[in-house]
């Protein structure tokens, strides 16, 4: 199909398959599409609304030429979130993955600076001390020997790099901010995935249940979070041997109190960075440790470390009080910082 064709079925609203948005995706990652009509397309997918065939394709277009690394590392996941939810809350999945390591998982945390508040994930790791450009290598034997590893997206990702000045001058958001969770640079068995948008999550359950994931958990919850929320409920969507179950969980399920959405929220880097470290050593507590620990106990059980989320939440709650995911951060920066001497 032409790309003439592509953007004349768009403009009357007629998704495309995957096939289609496969080969689209190709030429638009090669460069091979003006920016205009690039520009109208994404623009156009974004008013109709993108599907998931249209999302796996983009995926799959941009797979083939930035393939996931394979490892021998059991049981790998990771916490990444669409982001953009303008809730300007906590970092939530990176301190979530920091405590999943400290509690014996293994993490491929998958990150990038600040799109629409103040600290992004990496923005937090760099100001921890983790150098982000460390080599891969590196990252991979700290998920080894620490349980997690950081992986900043420009430096893993060249070909949807080049696609930052198209992004720039666009303005808005396309179906390339879908992309974050989905292209892990390592070969991951599972995801934990807060989305931005209610409707985004029966479109990302649909993609990760055609994936090879052994165990996915999509989240939204209903004040707006692209987290389990602590300030109100929580829809999910689990996947599990390729098949979907949509549930809504409450903070009273396990015991903790309803919190009001300023109690969760963030700031600048240096506020970030101090409140993270004072959770992740214990001296916090609160509804941002609540809903760390919630958080964390669904990554636990996509990495398959618990049965349920009660228990979950008590080894997430261990990691912390025990000094482990403190101790995760501390060997994560060791190891990246070890390269730079």
């Amino acid at each position: 199909m032409k790309i003439e064709d592509v953007i004349a079925s768009l403009l009357l609203k007629i998704s495309l398959d995957i096939k289609t948005a496969r080969a689209v995706f190709r030429k638009i990652f090669l460069e091979k599409v003006k920016m205009q009509d690039a520009k109208t397309i994404l623009l156009l997918l974004a008013r109709k609304g993108e599907t998931s065939d249209e999302l796996e394709g983009c995926l799959s277009a941009l797979r083939a030429l930035e393939p996931p690394i394979h490892v021998s590392i059991p049981n790998l996941i990771d916490t990444c979130g669409t982001g953009g939810d303008q809730s300007h809350s906590l970092n939530i999945s990176t301190l979530s993955a920091l405590v999943i390591a400290g509690a014996g998982g293994k993490v491929a945390k998958h990150g990038n600076r600040a799109l629409s508040s103040q600290c992004g994930s990496s923005d937090l790791m760099e100001a921890f001390g983790v150098c982000l450009d460390a080599p891969r290598d590196q990252m991979i034997n700290s998920i080894r020997r620490y349980g997690i590893g950081y992986f900043h997206a420009p430096f893993y990702h060249p070909v949807f790099s080049r696609m930052q000045p198209l992004r720039r001058n666009l303005k808005t958001r396309t179906i390339f901010n879908l992309l974050g969770p989905l292209v892990n640079p390592l070969k991951i068995q599972g995801q934990l995935v807060g989305v931005a948008k209610r409707e985004y999550l029966k479109l990302f359950a649909k993609v990760l249940s055609r994936s090879k994931l052994r165990r996915a958990i999509v989240c939204h919850s209903e004040d707006g979070l692209d987290e389990i929320s602590l300030s109100a409920p929580t829809h999910i969507a689990v996947i599990e041997n390729r098949k979907v179950r949509y549930l809504k969980i409450k903070p009273r399920q396990f015991g903790f109190h309803a919190a009001r959405p300023k109690s969760l929220q963030g700031g600048s880097i240096q506020y970030n960075r101090a409140v993270s470290l004072a959770v992740l050593k214990g001296k916090l507590r609160g509804p941002l440790r609540n809903m760390i620990l919630l958080n964390s106990a669904c990554g636990l059980y996509v990495a398959g470390q618990v049965r349920n989320l009660m228990e979950g939440i008590q080894m997430a709650a261990k990691s912390i009080d025990s000094g482990q995911a403190f101790q995760a951060l501390t060997g994560l920066k060791k190891i990246s910082r070890h390269t730079k001497k």
